[in-house]
């Protein structure tokens, strides 16, 4: 070995290294193996076919168009000698005297400038030949006086933080509107990938436009009642690898437009006072594809329901009497699938029942013979109850009797006789608004 190789070798023993190594053969990488770095993974261990010696000057990294990325730093070893080199570097001790593996840790120009790069991939360039016209990485030595075999120039792929695979960046879930159609723009974390549908089970959709980045989903004959979503699949693709080609499936939503297909008219209904919880009403006059019923006003006595399925009116609980309330109009509400919501007042009128809540009992009444028309015959009947009319049924032939509707007997013409009658039998009947006679 000589003076200057041993120089060099003392010179970079001292450079600082990452904590952190990568490890890389190159005597097995090829094209398409993919390594990727970062602020804390910043050095690769190499180790090559053959022993070598120095890390020449010339850069040999590339962008993914394959533009050199000039980011060298000058490594010096002592006045007039050192080299440029995107690298600080170790290297480790061979069988023999001189060296296989290396750790090559990126200068900080480096990686600066690689994260400048459109991309976040590059790749790595190293030829292993002394004599060759492209100057290579890595220098190639003499063992016991044998050049060292050439081997063939190595292309290695680098991605900084992340490889930069590709993905589909625009959304997966669409709305429109059932009978209307849909444009919507594909976009990927690379502009140039080219779009492709792989799955179009409805033949609803299309691509179309520079790359097939704008998708139309042709929904003219849409209808919300017979499907409700369709789905499409996409592909996005700058390659062949697996990290250029991404798929996504997109969704559509069909939104419910009303089209006022229900009605249902104002209607009058009745039931009887006291009838039981359940008693049916009747059932609202509606038309169309009715979902819902609801009652919204007009019950806050809560004596009624509906069956929201229906539309059966029923009594929801005791109490109803038609001498408190006659009628109840209620504000009934329906809404469909296909339709907006509508109201209607549905009026339920209480029918009265007789209840036998009025009686009159036999009594007796005196008048002295001769009173004159119109005089009072003692005082008025006694009864119990709502008694709204008396009426003298029977036992007045001779007409000498009235009866108003207060119950009070009255004189009606002249001649009460004592001597020629003592006693006159009258039947009397009473009739209430809310009782049987």
């Amino acid at each position: 070995m000589n003076i200057f190789n041993r120089f060099i070798i003392a010179s970079f023993y001292l450079l600082a290294l990452s904590t952190q190594t990568l490890a890389l053969d190159f005597t097995q990488a090829i094209k398409d193996t993919t390594y990727v770095l970062s602020d804390a993974q910043k050095t690769i261990r190499v180790t090559l076919d053959d022993y070598a010696l120095l890390l020449n000057a010339n850069n040999r990294f590339f962008d993914e168009s394959n533009n050199k990325i000039n980011a060298n730093e000058f490594i010096g070893f002592g006045v007039g000698v050192g080299i440029i080199a995107p690298f600080k570097v170790k290297y480790f001790a061979g069988t023999q005297v001189l060296y296989k593996t290396w750790d090559l840790t990126f200068q900080s120009s480096t990686i600066l400038e690689i994260k400048k790069q459109g991309g976040k991939r590059f790749t790595f360039q190293t030829l292993y030949d002394t004599n060759a016209a492209i100057p290579s990485l890595f220098i190639s030595v003499s063992t016991n006086g044998a050049l060292s075999p050439l081997i063939p120039q190595r292309t290695i792929n680098f991605c900084w933080e992340d490889c930069g695979t590709l993905t589909i960046t625009s959304t997966n879930n669409l709305n429109t509107n059932e009978g209307t159609n849909l444009e919507h723009t594909l976009t990927a974390s690379d502009t140039a990938a080219t779009f492709s549908i792989i799955e179009n089970t409805s033949g609803l959709f299309s691509l179309s436009g520079t790359n097939n980045t704008t998708l139309t989903f042709n929904g003219t004959t849409t209808e919300y009642e017979v499907t409700e979503s369709y789905a499409v699949k996409v592909k996005a693709t700058t390659g062949d690898g697996d990290d250029k080609n991404t798929e996504q499936t997109i969704t559509v939503t069909i939104n419910n437009v009303p089209k006022n297909t229900i009605t249902i008219s104002d209607q009058d209904l009745s039931v009887n006072e006291n009838s039981p919880i359940n008693a049916n009403v009747g059932t609202v006059d509606t038309s169309g594809a009715i979902t819902n019923y609801t009652i919204i006003n007009g019950n806050n006595a809560g004596f009624f329901k509906i069956n929201a399925t229906t539309g059966q009116i029923q009594v929801a609980k005791t109490g109803l009497d038609y001498e408190t309330t006659q009628s109840y109009t209620l504000t009934i509400k329906i809404t469909g699938t296909d339709a907006e919501g509508k109201a209607a007042k549905i009026t339920i009128t209480i029918n009265n029942l007789k209840e036998s809540t009025i009686t009159i009992a036999n009594q007796t009444r005196f008048i002295d013979e001769n009173s004159a028309i119109g005089t009072n015959i003692d005082s008025s009947l006694t009864t119990a109850g709502v008694v709204t009319s008396f009426a003298i049924v029977s036992g007045n032939n001779d007409g000498f009797f009235a009866i108003n509707n207060t119950g009070q007997i009255q004189i009606a013409k002249l001649g009460l006789d004592h001597e020629t009658k003592q006693v006159y039998i009258l039947t009397i009947k009473i009739t209430g608004t809310d009782a049987k006679d």
